[in-house]
């Protein structure tokens, strides 16, 4: 019996890169079903062009192409897709010859879609609709090959325990009262504040590590928002919304999908200087920054992802 061509395959390829499931596990059912490639010769053969080239001459591979054989990764075509979509195989270190698609626009394809420059645009993996990433995750969360290293701000983000006077901590936390803060947990249960920017990769991973002890009930968090990263003070209306409408749910919807209602008004924006005020008295070094009290009640101020 005649083995299916693998580009019988692509059709349903496609058509569950537009559904919520996303394409990543199609392109890696169909290169499964392939085996390992060997040569560019088959990667070729496997699709065939529906349409002949302009005479004038053969086009350029896209930049996301070029820039990543410039980085020593082999990218050998694959023919095209529809009227658009063109397939490539990709030789990428410790991995299994990988599919990829470019599109008309330069975008680069793989159950996500990345732009020329390798960050990450939108996720069709993520949720049962495509996800449309901050700006900042689409460069933490880009394609590796052909992102750069993070911006220094990212990195600077300190996940070493803090030098906090005990002074200081004691002043703030007394004074936490005129903070505009976002509850979640059970009633009674141990308190902690936690100060965090709403576009600090770490403090969504601190939301996220405490999931587990807000929906049992042992632990209560108060989120207190500040603008101190640069992507907060370019898109001051997200944080913003969250100071407007200080709920569990709308934190949730930030930290889930990173969707909030902007806001502009006066009230939050005094919201905002007073947590500010209160960061910048705590004097840490970055975001998170937690403050509770011990089984003992003495006062502790930890910064950076803490588990509690």
């Amino acid at each position: 019996m005649a083995q299916q061509p693998w580009y019988s395959l692509v059709p349903a390829a496609l058509a569950l890169a537009l559904s919520p499931s996303g394409m990543g596990g199609a392109l890696a059912q169909a290169a499964e079903g392939r085996g390992r490639a060997d040569t560019a010769a088959d990667a070729a053969a496997v699709v065939a062009s529906p349409r002949p080239e302009p005479s004038q001459g053969p086009p350029s591979d896209p930049p996301v192409i070029q820039r990543l054989r410039a980085r020593g990764i082999a990218a050998r075509p694959g023919g095209i897709v529809g009227r658009h979509l063109k397939l490539w195989l990709l030789d990428l270190p410790d991995q299994r010859p990988t599919l990829v698609m470019t599109s008309a626009e330069g975008h680069l394809i793989r159950g996500r879609i990345y732009d020329a420059e390798g960050l990450l645009l939108i996720d069709m993996d993520a949720a049962r609709q495509p996800v449309v990433r901050d700006p900042a995750r689409r460069r933490q969360e880009g394609f590796p090959f052909l992102t750069d290293p993070p911006a220094a701000e990212a990195a600077a983000i300190s996940t070493r325990p803090a030098q906090v006077s005990a002074g200081a901590s004691r002043a703030v936390w007394d004074q936490l009262d005129q903070a505009t803060t976002i509850e979640e947990g059970r009633a009674g249960a141990p308190l902690v504040y936690i100060f965090f920017d709403p576009y600090c990769a770490y403090c969504h991973q601190q939301w996220t590590l405490l999931r587990r002890q807000v929906a049992g009930g042992h632990l209560r968090v108060r989120w207190v928002a500040v603008a101190v990263l640069s992507g907060s003070q370019a898109h001051l209306g997200s944080v913003l919304g969250l100071l407007r409408d200080p709920s569990a749910a709308t934190l949730a919807g930030w930290m889930q999908n990173r969707q909030v209602a902007p806001d502009d008004s006066a009230t939050a924006k005094t919201a905002l200087g007073r947590n500010l005020a209160l960061f910048q008295a705590l004097a840490v070094p970055s975001v998170p920054a937690l403050l509770y009290k011990d089984p003992t009640g003495r006062l502790v101020t930890k910064v950076g992802v803490t588990p509690l």
